[in-house]
Parts: structure tokens; C-alpha cells; sequence
């Protein structure tokens, strides 16, 4: 493991201002509360679930995310970890194709020469933290719904990063109106929702209950046929719940049975499926479809701005991924208004650059 000092040593030659996350919560916070919109990848709870999934698989993994400054005042946030045991050792999140570090988020009004500046400290932060870990490469990528390229992508373009493949992601905007969210349901869809409605019962939990949480978590269980994540990071979600941050919809039979449910994370501004767990007994019934459903209702009724689904796979992407999760991505674009790409780039520093 990459000791603490080692790391501020390297900020300190990158020239990047910044402390952890960790001591330094209400600066974080500021900027979350300050910004127009904030996708889940930058949530304080988001992150500290992310933190304790990544330790749970690996006793090297460290939360390394960072408060930037500039001029002695917060200017940006950035999620990142660090496992200095793998081959890709830097990553904000998880997706099937490898680790994947997200653009830090800056204030609002903060001057595109500073944020050159301090993004090029980031890059340097990246490429120096990788030298030391002998790790291959880091990836990343960067989505703007309005389909213009940011700063991070051109810096990382133009200080080595290479394109390597071009990937989908599925969002719901909130913004329209429920009769509009509903037209652009797949059509196939719309009368088996209307029908599970009437055939099961959904509930909404958007305050703790131990008894449907405890029901959902051994469901999760029992679909999987074994235990697949650690109870900590069951833990993790249940404060978020409390909190107020996450919501879990579920689908109970007439006896009380929980048949089906997903668990949401949510930002200031954005929905997240996280986790979905349905009984296969009842494989030929609509449960995740009415499931989804009342998510984004209650997602938009929470004023919540966008709703992520997740990737869009194709036949493309295998073996990067399995055909169940491509027809999953497939089923999940029924729901989704629109698709944005993310244009990933690739960082080695073994000279294929």
C-alpha cells in the first residue's frame, strides 16, 4: 500500500493544492450545494459507499479523494481511489470494461486559465501516482449533454491520453412531464406496466425500515445464491437511506412476500440505479419494469433533474461484457429519453501513447 505522506509528496511536486476529502467535509459539501447540478459520482454518500465496496475487495484500496484550492480558497472537487495492488490502480468508479476517473467538478464562475492550471496538476497528479505504483494505465472519459468537449478531455488528449473506445449511457430527463417520461417508454412496455400496477402492490421506502430492508438485502441473497457483498457496504447504503439520500422501491405479494426491489442512490440532482434484485420464480412477470417506473415518478417528484439508468451495451462490446448484461442495457433503454456518449481515453506510460 502507497503510504499517505508518499501521496502528499506527489501532490506537492504536481503542484496541486488539495487536501482529502475526509478533513475537509464542509468544503466538500459547500460545493456540492453550490453547483447546478451534480451527478452522483461526487456525492459525499455515494463516495463513501464507493470507498468502503473498493476496501471490501481489496486491503490496499484508499479513498484518495481531494478538495482542490486555488488561491487559498476551494475550487473543485474530485472523487478518486487509489489501489496501488492492481494493474489500473487510479479510478473514481467501477464500470465493466475497467476503472474509470471521473473530471474533477470545479465551483461555478471559476476562470477557465485557472482551471487549465489546475487540471494539468491533476494529469501530472495522475501520471506521477501511476509511475510509483508501476501500474499499466488509467482511463476516463467525460459527458456533457450538450455534446461539447471540456477541458479535461482536450488536456488529456494533448498531454498523451489516446482514445479508446466510445461508450453509451442511458438517462430519463426529469424535466418532462410525466405524460412525455411516458411516451418515451418503449411502447411494449407501457401496457405491462399499467397491468403489474394493477396486478401487484409497489411501495416506495424513502424512510429506514429494518424489516424491509433486512428483506431486501436477503432476497439480494437468495437471487444470487450466495453472499456477494460485504455487510459493510450494506451498512453504507442503510445510512444513506436514513439520511435521506437513497430510496428503495420494492413489490410485496398478497402474503407480505418482497418479490422484487431496487435500491436508488440520489444527488442534489440525480438518480441512480444502483442495485436490483427480483425473485425468478417470477421471471415472467414485469417486476423490474414497474419497479423502474415508480422510481422515476418518485425521483421527479423529489425534483431531481436527470435520472441515470446506466451503459448502453452492445454485441460490440462483448467479451468486454456478457450477453445477459447486453440484453439487461437492452431492457434498460426502454425507459431511457436519452443517450449520451462518453468518449474514453487510455494513459499508459510504457511509451504506447
Amino acid at each position: 500500500m502507497v503510504e499517505l505522506f508518499r501521496i502528499k509528496k506527489i501532490l506537492k511536486e504536481s503542484g496541486l493544492n488539495a487536501q482529502f476529502r475526509k478533513s475537509k467535509e464542509k468544503d466538500w459539501k459547500e460545493i456540492l450545494n453550490n453547483n447546478i447540478y451534480i451527478p452522483i459520482a461526487y456525492d459525499w454518500n455515494f463516495l463513501n459507499y464507493n470507498t468502503v465496496y473498493f476496501e471490501s475487495f481489496s486491503k490496499t484500496s484508499i479513498d484518495l479523494s481531494l478538495v482542490l484550492y486555488h488561491d487559498n480558497k476551494p475550487c473543485g472537487i474530485w472523487p478518486l481511489n487509489l489501489d496501488s495492488s492492481e494493474r489500473e490502480p487510479l479510478k473514481t468508479v467501477n464500470k465493466l470494461y475497467g476503472g474509470v476517473v471521473v473530471p474533477p467538478m470545479f465551483v461555478e464562475n471559476f476562470p477557465k486559465k485557472s482551471q487549465r492550471k489546475v487540471i494539468k496538476s491533476c494529469i501530472s497528479f495522475l501520471n506521477k501516482t501511476l509511475k510509483i505504483t508501476k501500474g499499466e494505465c488509467w482511463r476516463t472519459n467525460e459527458l456533457s449533454f450538450e455534446g461539447v468537449s471540456g477541458q479535461w478531455h482536450q488536456l488529456v488528449t494533448e498531454m498523451g491520453g489516446n482514445l479508446e473506445r466510445v461508450n453509451y449511457e442511458m438517462f430519463i430527463d426529469l424535466s418532462l412531464s410525466i405524460k412525455e417520461i411516458r411516451s418515451s417508454i418503449r411502447k411494449s412496455f407501457r401496457p405491462l406496466v399499467s397491468s403489474g400496477l394493477k396486478k401487484w402492490n409497489v411501495f416506495v421506502m424513502d424512510e429506514y425500515n429494518k424489516k424491509n430492508w433486512e428483506d431486501f438485502r436477503n432476497l439480494h441473497k437468495k437471487v444470487a445464491g450466495r453472499v456477494t457483498r460485504s455487510i459493510d457496504t450494506w451498512n453504507t447504503q442503510k445510512e444513506s437511506l436514513k439520511s435521506g439520500n437513497a430510496f428503495l422501491v420494492y413489490i410485496l405479494d398478497s402474503e407480505g412476500i418482497m418479490l422484487g426491489g431496487g435500491y436508488f442512490d440520489m444527488s442534489h440532482h440525480e438518480c441512480n440505479y444502483s442495485v436490483g434484485s427480483y425473485d425468478k420464480t417470477y421471471f415472467d412477470q414485469p417486476l423490474g419494469h414497474m419497479i423502474l417506473y415508480q422510481a422515476i415518478l418518485f425521483a421527479k417528484e423529489r425534483g431531481k433533474k436527470m435520472f441515470y439508468i446506466g451503459d448502453r451495451f452492445y454485441k460490440e462490446d462483448l467479451p468486454y461484457v456478457t450477453e445477459k448484461r447486453v440484453q439487461i442495457s437492452h431492457f434498460q433503454q426502454g425507459f431511457a429519453s436519452n443517450i449520451f456518449p462518453r468518449i474514453g481515453l487510455l494513459f499508459q506510460l510504457d511509451g504506447k501513447n
